[in-house]
């Protein structure tokens, strides 16, 4: 068969699939949140559902306080917190119901003990980090959403069934700063490094490249992941005006990718890219690999990011299809077959240019598709063309 067209029919076969997943992972995803109502408030023996989604909580005839089901948009998609409140609107206990968090991270903000320092706070209290709640180092996305959570559910008992006046919050601030303007710094060198003729093309690229592992990675550790592609796919669509970094960041892959058939983040700037662009320049990297053996793993680098996606789409968990080791370099954090991976990968760099991009990373094979869905639109453009022309 023509490599094309077994190209083109893997990527129906998987978009097929994947669209299937996705539509069995909506049917299966509602769940009964009796169990977390116990966990959030351990003394009530029984509970009874109000209207607006919450319940009371009786111990014998005697009212407990209320339980809501409080939810804020996570790293990976919304985070939904059991949040048992008192009769003043103070929260008398937290449960996770469900969450679409990195598992590494989730643990780090699990262990911190922020859930317990929620505990005892008034539905009027800010619940900001950095002002009345201390968040967790390097998890910072996972405890927002949890603070919101928290302040989710309980003004929801303390509007609904303590009748406090309880305002509307007021739309947040757009964030633009370090992490917006370099990922637009770096689009804009990438756009004008693609020009094959300029003199100090190899000099801008090393530069992105190591921008964007410093900046991208080590300080800010905003890799891109198949755990926020999957996100975005399942229709976990952040607020913008406080993650406008992500909507650039892939906004511009699929701009660029539409336009001039470029893939100008994994070129130019991707920091795990770049981590092992570096090792290579250190071991010499001219190792290849047999052509006879290169497809081959092309299909296992396809089939590993299609289950991925499936997992992702079946569960409505992106933190499941994550098995890159970005968090393992970049914040040190990770199970140990991941640190073990990490190791793999960079020592084989030192060998093979970019092994991780070329035949294990879940997103090559994403902007694969989009690729062939972009070249077979305009194919059917030009024959339609053609056609009118000669008719």
């Amino acid at each position: 068969m023509n490599p094309q067209r077994e190209d083109r029919l893997a990527a129906l076969a998987a978009v097929a699939t994947l669209a299937l997943a996705w539509l069995a992972g909506a049917a299966l995803s509602r769940g009964d949140v009796t169990p977390f109502l116990h966990d959030a408030l351990p003394d009530a023996e029984r509970f009874e559902a109000r209207a607006g989604d919450t319940f009371a909580a009786f111990q014998g005839d005697e009212l407990l306080g209320h339980v809501a089901i409080g939810e804020a948009a996570g790293y990976g998609g919304p985070l939904a917190v059991a949040v048992a409140v008192d009769d003043e609107g103070g929260v008398r206990g937290t449960a996770i119901v469900a969450h679409r968090e990195t598992p590494s991270f989730f643990q780090r903000v699990a262990r911190s003990g922020l859930r317990e320092r929620l505990v005892g706070k008034g539905y009027a209290d800010p619940f900001e980090l950095g002002d009345d709640v201390d968040g967790v180092t390097g998890a910072t996305t996972t405890s927002r959403a949890l603070a919101e959570a928290v302040r989710d559910g309980s003004q929801r008992v303390a509007r609904e069934r303590l009748g406090k006046s309880v305002p509307k919050p007021e739309p947040p601030a757009v964030r633009f700063g370090a992490p917006e303007i370099t990922v637009l710094a770096l689009y804009a060198a990438g756009l004008v490094g693609q020009r094959r003729r300029l003199p100090f093309r190899k000099a801008l690229r090393w530069t992105t490249l190591l921008t964007g592992l410093v900046v991208l990675g080590f300080w800010l550790n905003l890799p891109l992941t198949i755990s926020r592609v999957s996100s975005f796919l399942l229709g976990y669509w952040p607020q913008w005006q406080t993650n406008l970094y992500w909507y650039l960041l892939i906004g511009g892959i699929l701009f660029i990718a539409t336009v001039d058939n470029k893939n100008g983040y994994c070129a130019w700037f991707c920091p795990f890219g770049a981590a092992q662009e570096c090792m290579a320049v250190i071991g010499g990297a001219k190792l290849t690999v047999a052509r006879v053996y290169r497809r081959r793993l092309v299909w296992v680098h396809r089939g590993l990011a299609w289950l991925a996606l499936m997992l992702a789409f079946l569960f409505r968990n992106p933190g499941l299809s994550s098995y890159e080791v970005f968090g393992a370099l970049f914040a040190f954090t990770g199970s140990t077959v991941l640190f073990a991976l990490l190791g793999i990968v960079l020592v084989v760099s030192l060998f093979v240019k970019r092994p991780w991009c070329h035949y294990l990373c879940p997103l090559d094979p994403v902007y694969d598709i989009v690729r062939l869905g972009r070249t077979w639109e305009l194919e059917q453009w030009t024959r339609q063309r053609l056609g009118a022309s000669s008719s």
